[in-house]
């Protein structure tokens, strides 16, 4: 069962796409419970006639009401003579716009044998992937916008121009924006050879350059090298993408440019944000619904661009940034220099690189822990892509493809973030993760056989504690009895499950219930907890049990209206 689309919008309709097969002929009932968070809000009902061994495909029209943003939960369920013979699930959400929860993910095979075959985009759309970088979709990195349909690019793939745009159009179909890759300052060689004056140099007067095909450029607002990228930025807009998405290298730093015969050091962090602006303002002018997304290689200079005009505060994560919760730090700075933007995280599981030959559960049992890291932390994470695509290193090419038994993981951990994304990435959230468990605190305190603290150490429960109005929302990560806590890499095994886990919490204003939910649930359902009122040092404290924790749990305690 999935969605028709990857996301919708405000009054639009849309179906939930459900296919089903039996092994005899039989009369059916089907019942579809829509939820929005922990709340039923609709229900229907369908009496469907199967034959033996023939796959039928329903659609339920969705729950839609007018909002700016919302997830939902839906839960079908197949009845037979009134018993319950199978059950699926997943979810769905309505924005205004797909920046209020950007799930990027990545197209980059656009190949003549890719003609009509929209496979790729259809395995994304499972995944609620709302917004496709298209990378390296372009003729040239200095001239984006192919002038014949088959070409060959700057890495010598033969590429189609109409696969492309039928590209572009699937994702437009499935509710998806449409990014278009584009480098900001990178041309090829014979480009600056013949404009040796927009091009960067070093102090030897050697030109700053990558693998020797792609050479930087000047882009400081008066040079020609910036009217020209912007250019080429309008014409991929116009020529069908939804926006763009400006790449760096994060070198160099700091330059010597050219000007009329003089040389200047320039600061390259300095002009960043009004590239941004500029190139934003640029698409919008095309299309009032286009926008940028800027790469922050390895979070430089995200002090410097995180108020430009763009839609998302994005992040190639680059050692030292090396452990699980280091990831939730740069989360957590990118949030305090614009608490209103959403946040990605690019961050490649090397672990997966096909031709490395690690064991695929070895790499499995890692990626479980940083995607859920990066979501729990209040995160996106740019990972997966075409055909069940996982990202594995910075040329998207050479990803690999997950194991089915693992990506119906994967999916589940998607379905939670848009079923509850109002709880994990609302620009509301206040962490209060460091004053209100562990330690001195005790508004919080967990009881069980190992540490739970909002450190993110080996071998204790990791404590992210959030809070907004009308909600306090506890996120629990089980890293007990891994070997190591780095992000990268893959795990021996999956952490320890932890049982018989009792909470107290403070009561600070009436609780209307407490509930938990987890991705690693196959029901994929809410299990509302009993607890007791029992005395606490600074009044009054629910206390209750948990459920068994896998690798992410979330609480959730939803206050009464006062």
């Amino acid at each position: 069962m999935y969605p028709d689309q990857a996301q919708y919008t405000s009054g639009q309709s849309g179906n939930i796409v459900i296919e089903l097969e039996t092994r005899e002929d039989k009369i059916l009932d089907l019942v579809v419970g829509f939820y929005k968070l922990e709340q039923q809000v609709a229900e229907e009902t369908l009496r469907i006639s199967t034959e033996k061994g023939l796959r039928q495909i329903v659609h339920i029209p969705l729950f839609a009401e007018d909002t700016k943003w919302a997830g939902y939960g839906v839960k079908a369920t197949m009845f037979c003579e009134k018993i319950a013979v199978s059950t699926a699930y997943t979810s769905y959400d309505i924005a205004d716009h797909w920046s209020r929860a950007p799930r990027y993910g990545f197209l980059s095979d656009f190949r003549t044998e890719e003609s009509g075959d929209f496979r790729d985009v259809e395995s994304m759309n499972k995944f609620h992937l709302n917004v496709i970088q298209f990378y390296d979709w372009m003729y040239r990195h200095d001239d984006l916008v192919p002038k014949q349909d088959e070409f060959i690019d700057p890495m010598g793939r033969t590429m189609s121009y109409k696969v492309v745009r039928e590209k572009v159009s699937a994702v437009h179909d499935k509710g998806m924006a449409a990014m278009a890759y584009g480098a900001v300052y990178a041309s090829l060689k014979d480009f600056v050879q013949t404009r040796p004056e927009w091009g960067l140099y070093n102090r030897r007067g050697e030109p700053f350059q990558l693998i020797d095909l792609f050479y930087i450029m000047d882009i400081t607002p008066d040079s020609p090298w910036t009217d020209h990228i912007i250019e080429q930025f309008r014409q991929a807009v116009m020529a069908g993408f939804d926006g763009i998405h400006m790449d760096q290298y994060g070198f160099p730093k700091k330059a010597i440019r050219r000007v009329e015969g003089r040389e200047e050091m320039l600061d390259l962090a300095e002009c960043y944000p009004a590239l941004i602006d500029r190139a934003s303002s640029a698409v919008k002018e095309i299309k009032a619904g286009a926008g940028v997304i800027f790469n922050n290689v390895g979070n430089y200079p995200i002090s410097k661009t995180a108020s430009s005009d763009q839609e998302a505060l994005y992040i190639e994560v680059w050692p030292p940034v090396v452990r699980l919760r280091e990831l939730k730090g740069l989360i957590d700075n990118a949030r305090s220099l614009d608490p209103d933007k959403p946040i990605i995280l690019s961050a490649y599981l090397p672990s997966f690189y096909p031709k490395a030959g690690h064991d695929k559960e070895w790499a499995e049992n890692g990626a479980l822990l940083t995607i859920a890291s990066i979501f729990v932390s209040g995160g996106y994470h740019l990972l997966l892509g075409e055909n069940n695509g996982l990202l594995t290193m910075p040329y998207y090419p050479d990803y690999a493809v997950m194991r089915t038994e693992f990506a119906v993981e994967v999916r589940r951990y998607y379905d939670f973030i848009v079923r509850f994304g109002t709880l994990i990435h609302n620009a509301q959230l206040e962490d209060v993760s460091y004053t209100y468990t562990a330690g001195v605190n005790t508004e919080i305190t967990f009881e069980g056989s190992v540490p739970f603290a909002p450190n993110g150490d080996i071998d204790s429960v990791w404590t992210i504690i959030k809070r907004m109005p009308g909600y306090q929302i506890l996120q629990l990560i089980n890293l007990v009895g891994l070997e190591d806590d780095y992000w990268e890499h893959g795990k021996k095994q999956r952490p320890e499950p932890q049982t018989g886990v009792v909470c107290t919490l403070l009561i600070e204003q009436p609780i209307e219930c407490i509930y938990t939910a987890s991705p690693d649930d196959c029901n994929q359902e809410v299990c509302f907890l009993d607890y007791e009122v029992v005395p606490h040092g600074q009044g009054l404290a629910a206390r209750f049990t948990l459920p068994s924790l896998r690798v992410w749990t979330m609480v959730v305690v939803k206050c009464s209206e006062v």
